[in-house]
């Protein structure tokens, strides 16, 4: 076991059975564009540089000839069939496999540098990937020693584990891997935008061969099967980490920009028969993750679209070094495990924890220091946001505050981990004041990073109404302007970075992922707002820069531990400004997020008191703050809101009028759609692929893809026929799952609809699929009793009443949706 946890660890190194400089300095020779020097300059043009279309489109006569859906499908098995064909001999098959997958591939680089400098970054780049690609699930593995890597061929038959990392294919580096890493170190951020269509076509090519694989009959040809289908695999794995370095690499030099969501999407892949790749990161997490690390937590990142086929084992391998002996802490009485991440509600970080105010002490203290309250009239004497004054530490009897400034300590902290409280004189079993201890240490810390004072929730945001209110308004001004934002966490805290090594750095950052500060909406807001210089406090008080840190694991470090950090936007480096004040319809360029960004990052992080939620939500996308979502919806007319973001469980407004369709909370609620079936929660995501509708006074006004049927009334198919309501047919193979959407949502009324968000990029497919998981079918349900058409209405549209999101048992085909003009859902 021992031999396999050092596998799944390693680095991939230079070598004959991976890659050499030497063939990275031949690659790049080789696909290096010339231009033909008998052109004068003004008359040359250069070609793209990276090019994937031979199985998307013809070039015919100087004109693009797009092929059928049913014509690039038979191009894919053509290509499966040949790389079928290429494994028949052992001997070399690595070889003919990598010719023909680099045939689809046009490559016309132009370097900005050296040669031998590009070659060099790209093989540097290369060596920081993980040795070998994720196994596939195990089958059908042959084990024929010509397969085999030379050093390995006396592994045992019978652990499919380890003959998984003896093949040729997971170590050899194709071509294509290498062009890809030519191409992110030549063109840096703009890479990405030329790496998708590849990677599309890679994970459409994996799963036509998994579906080819489960019709064949012979053993050995399946066995082939499994060396084709490994080799593109491996092939996607390393080209997609390189891409999302990219990303990486584009956000911390121009700073977070979520306009630019759709870098995110890639298509999703059947890796083996039936069995989607999201459906395999979820099996590959519950082998290798840590007992101490909360589930739910990990579930937010595995879940994130950049996280689909990412490889945990090295960031499991950095987080264990800390806590890899700690017991679970997820369900009081069970150290052995950690909840199993389907539900906050199950986890005792979130919910039923006996939770202590100010049981924090700092280092030394031995829990018996005095409490410290607030001086209220020095409180009420500073207008704007207050902030504690440094003064004397030792000596000082009350909590003194000046103005919040750019030289104020912003701390972001976890209430439950023992510092929270109100700064009001109160009983010391509620926790009210602040220890000493604690007061004495961010002093420290302050004037350490040259600070003249610190702002946090606990003296900061008393309990009088009016005064919380007051700094609740202006927390994005305090973090946004303040010189540092400090994390404080219990689990950060106790990593010791004395020593700040590149295990220590990849450390900081796993677990700032997974960690409880990490999954609370209040610190996502803080640290979003303060991300332009964030520090960890880790043990002994030593503070980390959070910048610094992700700079050089970007740099140096472990590719797959580094682009985990795209899942969390708040702790990516901002150089924005506000200069754009003038620019509401992008707020990207002001430092917010879109209401869908938001919203999406809100769905798995809940907050503690009721209505939070809507604060948090509203001052993530501007500086107003409104407390009730009908509100937060009226102030939104006029804008567009894309249409798959409303597809999760999140609460409606049912009840109000022209907003039984909008979200009464980000959080996604727990839904069951069957009495014996599963409990679960459809998070949202931001939609940025499918079309965008319009927010107005009486509906949301948008394009779906709609299938339009009776609902469950007596009678409806006869009231359908006399007043010439054009419903869908309904075909016995979707009985099931329209009596159970009539029974669940529909009564009472006479018609329903089932809706599907349409993709917006006119070369995709026709629906923009859930994200989180690709083979979900989920759909909106909308019902209505008036299908009159009135003369005088110069809309003329149905009013459809949001009734909830359906997820279709895919035991049973969909109906057939066709794309329909305006829908308005009231």
């Amino acid at each position: 076991m021992s031999d396999l946890v050092s596998m799944e660890t390693e680095s991939l190194l230079p070598g004959s059975g991976t890659f050499t400089l030497e063939r990275i300095q031949g690659q790049l020779q080789e696909d290096t564009f010339h231009h033909n020097p008998d052109i004068p300059d003004r008359d040359r043009s250069s070609p793209a540089p990276f090019i994937c279309e031979s199985l998307r489109y013809s070039f015919i006569n100087g004109r693009h000839r797009y092929y059928t859906k049913e014509q690039q499908l038979a191009l894919r098995e053509q290509l499966c069939h040949d790389l079928v064909l290429a494994t028949a001999n052992p001997d070399g098959h690595c070889s003919r496999l990598d010719h023909l997958l680099s045939q689809i591939l046009v490559c016309n680089l132009q370097p900005d540098d050296e040669a031998d400098k590009i070659s060099c970054r790209a093989s540097q780049l290369l060596t920081r990937l993980p040795a070998r690609p994720l196994p596939l699930p195990n089958e059908s593995i042959p084990y024929n020693p010509d397969y085999l890597s030379a050093c390995s061929q006396q592994s045992d038959p019978s652990d499919p584990d380890l003959l998984w990392y003896d093949l040729k294919v997971t170590s050899f580096v194709s071509v294509n891997v290498i062009r890809t890493a030519l191409l992110s170190v030549i063109y840096r951020g703009s890479a990405p935008g030329m790496l998708h269509e590849f990677l599309d076509t890679v994970a459409n090519l994996l799963t036509t061969a998994s579906t080819l694989s489960s019709l064949e009959q012979s053993q050995s040809v399946r066995q082939r099967w499994f060396i084709v289908r490994a080799f593109l695999w491996t092939c996607w794995q390393r080209c997609n980490m390189i891409y999302f370095n990219a990303i990486l690499g584009r956000h911390l030099k121009m700073g977070y920009n979520d306009h630019h969501g759709s870098s995110f999407i890639l298509d999703g892949m059947e890796i083996s028969p039936d069995l989607s790749i999201q459906e395999m990161s979820r099996n590959q997490a519950s082998r290798h993750k840590p007992r101490y690390m909360c589930g739910w937590a990990f579930e937010l990142l595995r879940s994130d679209p950049i996280s689909i086929g990412l490889d945990f084992r090295r960031f499991f391998s950095r987080y264990s070094i800390t806590f890899g002996a700690m017991p679970g802490r997820c369900i009081e009485g069970h150290p052995e495990a950690s909840c199993l991440g389907d539900d906050p509600d199950r986890c005792q970080r979130f919910k039923g924890m006996r939770i202590q105010n100010q049981s924090a002490h700092d280092i030394g203290c031995d829990g018996t220091c005095e409490r410290l309250f607030w001086d209220e009239v020095s409180y009420r004497s500073v207008s704007g946001a207050r902030a504690v004054n440094l003064g004397d530490s030792d000596s000082c009897t009350s909590l003194l505050y000046r103005s919040a400034s750019p030289t104020t300590l912003a701390i972001s902290h976890v209430w439950s981990h023992g510092q929270g409280g109100r700064p009001e004189r109160g009983p010391l079993e509620q926790g009210h004041g602040l220890n000493r201890c604690l007061h004495r240490r961010y002093v420290s810390i302050a004037r350490l990073l040259g600070c003249d004072s610190y702002w946090m929730d606990t003296p900061c945001i008393p309990e009088d109404h009016r005064l919380r209110r007051e700094a609740i308004e202006k927390i994005n001004e305090v973090f946004e302007h303040s010189k540092v934002t400090l994390v404080c966490d219990k689990d950060l805290m106790a990593i010791d970075a004395s020593h700040l090594t590149m295990e220590v750095r990849e450390l900081i950052l796993a677990t700032v992922l997974v960690c409880d500060w990490n999954v609370r909406a209040w610190t996502f807001l803080e640290a979003f707002r303060g991300r332009s210089n964030v520090h960890i406090l880790c043990d002994n008080d030593i503070v980390v820069s959070l910048k610094e840190t992700v700079e050089v694991v970007y740099e140096e470090g472990a590719v797959d531990i580094a682009l985990s950090l795209l899942s969390a936007p708040h702790l990516l480096p901002s150089q924005l400004t506000r200069k754009f004040q003038n620019r509401p319809m992008s707020p990207f360029i002001n430092g917010f997020l879109s209401v869908e960004t938001a919203g999406s990052l809100l769905s798995h992080r809940a907050a503690s008191r009721p209505g939070d939620d809507i604060v948090i939500w509203s001052l993530l996308l501007h500086d107003d703050v409104y407390n009730d979502a009908e509100a937060f919806w009226r102030s939104r007319e006029g804008y567009t809101l894309s249409t798959a973001f409303l597809v999760s469980s999140a609460p409606r407004l049912l009840k109000i009028k022209g907003l039984t369709w909008a979200p009464a909370s980000p959080t996604a609620q727990i839904t069951q759609q069957k009495p014996d079936g599963p409990q679960t929660r459809l998070l949202a995501y931001d939609g940025a692929e499918s079309e965008v509708g319009q927010i107005q006074r009486d509906g949301f006004l948008a394009r779906w893809l709609m299938y339009d049927f009776t609902g469950s009334c007596i009678g409806a198919r006869m009231l359908s026929s006399l007043l010439k309501v054009d419903v869908d047919p309904e075909h016995p193979s979707h009985h099931g799952n329209l009596q159970a959407v009539r029974h669940r949502y529909l009564r009472g009324f006479c018609w329903g609809v089932l809706l599907r968000p349409p993709a917006s990029h006119q070369f995709r497919d026709d629906t923009a699929s859930h994200r989180s998981d690709a083979r979900r079918v989920l759909v909106v349900v909308c019902a209505t009793n008036n299908r009159l058409e009135w003369p005088w209405d110069k809309d003329n549209f149905i009013r459809w009443r949001w009734r909830g999101v359906y997820e279709w048992d895919r035991a049973e085909p969909l109906p057939v949706f066709t794309r329909t003009e305006d829908i308005l859902i009231v």
